[in-house]
């Protein structure tokens, strides 16, 4: 059986890739072609390579499956590449990104229809405000309550990246009304620690008592991950209001190693060596993606012998 057109295509893109030396004037046909694998792979490759001179067909290729959508470019695959091609390659063209965020591409699915162009949407959220447009949180409030709720995570990491002071307001309101999806709320106490991390601990640490166990995970991973020593003080308090039951001291436990300060690895050695052999045992896992921290894995060795010893 011999090959269809468009996988001899992807060969020759698979080959160009391993060019070290690639140029744009060989990847512009292929930006061209009608097939939207072939496009897609022409994307990325422009993208990754960084290549600003082929924005120009990039964003005509973008047009072309604006057209029958469902039928030329099935599943936004084209389109997404694109998309986060552009975002790579720094296109400012705001009009692109203000279409983009509001795209949909609606296809048939067992039982209803599927939106296929949330990553479309996720892109040019994040391209508009990387275009230093003036009114791009304005705009990317609308995102926050799109019905995917992969589109609305989209939208609150965009949101973090643009204007400090408006960002923070906007995904503290959206914290403060809620998601049906944790996963939405923490991204914004993501993006709000990343933005002013000192002023806002406490209020991402209220979570941490909160009645919602994901929302409460999130937060502690949060507040772990923006690696500033007060955060040990507020997972230790949250360690104590649990009385280390259930199932949220081992994420406080991750939290902590998160953290990467000293007062977390101070306090997880102690829990290595005097606590539980449950919280013990997370506390040594959670530690392990530091194996080449020799002088830490040597501490962990210390803690688990004095615990021997015990």
């Amino acid at each position: 059986m011999r090959p269809r057109p468009e996988e001899k295509k992807l060969e020759t893109l698979g080959r160009i890739a391993a060019d070290r030396a690639l140029e744009h004037a060989t990847l512009q046909p292929f930006l061209g072609d009608k097939h939207f694998r072939v496009v897609a792979k022409a994307a990325t490759l422009a993208g990754e390579r960084s290549m600003p001179e082929l924005t120009a067909d990039l964003l005509a290729a973008y047009a072309r499956f604006l057209d029958e959508p469902v039928k030329r470019d099935p599943n936004c695959i084209a389109k997404s590449a694109i998309a986060r091609a552009l975002v790579n390659l720094g296109c400012d063209d705001v009009d692109f990104y203000l279409a983009g965020i509001r795209y949909t591409q609606p296809e048939p699915v067992w039982g209803g229809s599927a939106d296929s162009a949330i990553d479309v949407r996720c892109s040019c959220a994040l391209g508009l405000v990387n275009t230093g447009y003036s009114r791009a949180i304005h705009e990317l409030t609308a995102l926050l309550q799109d019905k995917e709720s992969r589109a609305r995570t989209g939208a609150a990491h965009a949101i973090s990246c643009g204007n400090p002071k408006e960002a923070e307001a906007v995904l503290r309101l959206k914290v403060l009304v809620g998601d049906e999806e944790a996963e939405v709320i923490g991204e914004c106490f993501t993006g709000i620690l990343s933005i002013a991390p000192l002023e806002c601990l406490p209020f991402v640490a209220t979570y941490l008592g909160g009645e919602n166990d994901n929302i409460r995970d999130f937060a502690a991973l949060a507040l772990g991950e923006c690696r500033n020593p007060k955060v040990v003080e507020y997972l230790r308090t949250a360690w104590d209001a649990c009385g280390a039951l259930g199932e949220f001291p081992i994420v406080l436990i991750r939290a902590a190693a998160l953290n990467r300060t000293e007062p977390a690895f101070d306090w997880l050695m102690s829990i290595i060596e005097t606590g539980a052999k449950r919280h013990a045992d997370a506390a040594v896992e959670a530690l392990a993606v530091y194996e080449r921290n020799t002088k830490l894995n040597e501490r962990v060795e210390q803690a688990l012998a004095r615990r021997k010893a015990r």
